[in-house]
């Protein structure tokens, strides 16, 4: 059995290139005109500016979706990954806390941005009234609208979209929006962009997408992670040393660099100031900042950054500051004033004026 699509889902769309509501139109959605029609595939509103890219797993995800329908979405997750770590980045429960910060209700109509295979949709959709998810994988998109459907959340409209940093939701839709671990990544299809121009313009689509007083909640690497200053490799700049730590003069060289040798930057990494900077730049209020702990993927604690709630944490009996040999030997050092500098992650909660 496939996802549906209503007439009420698609309500919320908007052609991605000219902001115009979207309407049935035969197979597809379309703002009327000589606007493009945008193709729904298996229930799934293909929402992409550009072509869908093709990549290695295209035929990996069709297998993935295959499966998902015939057996199973967790018994097709444990046969397409071989590594357990990479099992349990999709299906571990303990990665769900951070949706606590968000304060979802049962009044809440949300966003799933990045949903990937949908590890956070499902509790969401336990949550609050409505989740829309959204990726830019049109075969990730169509994987968390089946596992949501074996999970029994009715209440989730899943979509492929969100490519340039552009979303296909009208004005003011939700009242919160969840990004995780996408943000760093977001501008990496055009890499000819500005990185930053890029990362503000999807801010403020999520800006706009929400509505007065809704809540971003939004998790992304750190710039200056002791891993960074250490010298470790930077996945966001080919491996290298260093990476987004350097000053930015420096990472736009190698940028560039890597580019004429056809290897492409894939992540601009903020500091804590500067991205709480770059939120309220954008519009919205002051955010608050959490410590994820151990560490952001699998933390056990989210703690506030400021100078007393993380001395009260580091009080705590078994609280850990970091999987790492260099966390374990460092974080405990440094002073409370000042870990939210040097954490591997940041995690913001950001609120929308009105």
């Amino acid at each position: 059995m496939r996802p549906t699509f209503t007439q009420p889902e698609m309500d919320v769309y908007i052609c991605p290139r000219t902001g115009a509501p979207l309407r049935a139109d035969g197979e597809g959605l379309t703002s009327g005109g000589e606007a493009p029609t945008y193709e729904v595939r298996r229930g799934i509103p293909i929402l992409l500016i550009d072509e869908p890219l093709d990549e290695e797993n295209t035929g990996r995800l069709d297998r993935l979706n295959e499966t998902a329908v015939r057996v199973g979405w967790r018994e097709a997750l444990d046969e397409m990954f071989e590594d357990e770590y990479s099992l349990r980045y999709v299906t571990d429960p303990s990665r769900l806390k951070i949706l606590d910060l968000l304060e979802l209700t049962k009044d809440d109509v949300a966003l799933d941005f990045g949903a990937s295979l949908g590890t956070f949709t499902v509790e969401m959709a336990k949550r609050a009234r409505h989740v829309h998810a959204i990726d830019i994988s049109p075969g990730q998109a169509e994987f968390t609208a089946e596992r949501c459907r074996q999970e029994g959340a009715a209440n989730v409209t899943s979509a492929c979209g969100g490519d340039q940093c552009r979303l296909p939701y009208a004005d003011g839709t939700f009242d919160a929006v969840f990004f995780n671990l996408v943000f760093e990544w977001c501008v990496w299809r055009s890499a000819a962009e500005d990185y930053e121009a890029g990362q503000r313009r999807v801010l403020s689509e999520i800006l706009r997408v929400l509505k007065p007083g809704g809540r971003l909640l939004l998790s992304t690497k750190n710039r200056y992670a002791l891993h960074y200053l250490k010298g470790g490799p930077d996945e966001h700049m080919g491996n290298m040393r260093f990476g987004n730590a350097l000053p930015r003069f420096l990472t736009r060289r190698a940028w560039r660099d890597r580019l004429g040798r056809g290897r492409a930057l894939a992540g601009l990494l903020h500091s804590h100031d500067g991205l709480s900077a770059i939120l309220q730049e954008e519009g919205f209020k002051p955010p608050r900042s959490f410590w994820a702990a151990p560490e952001m993927r699998f933390p056990r604690h989210y703690v506030p950054t400021d100078a007393a709630s993380i001395r009260e944490a580091r009080r705590r009996p078994g609280f850990f500051e970091g999987q790492s040999r260099i966390y374990r030997l460092v974080m405990p050092r440094i002073p409370a004033s000042l870990v939210k500098h040097f954490t591997p992650g940041l995690t913001f909660v950001a609120v929308k004026p009105g």
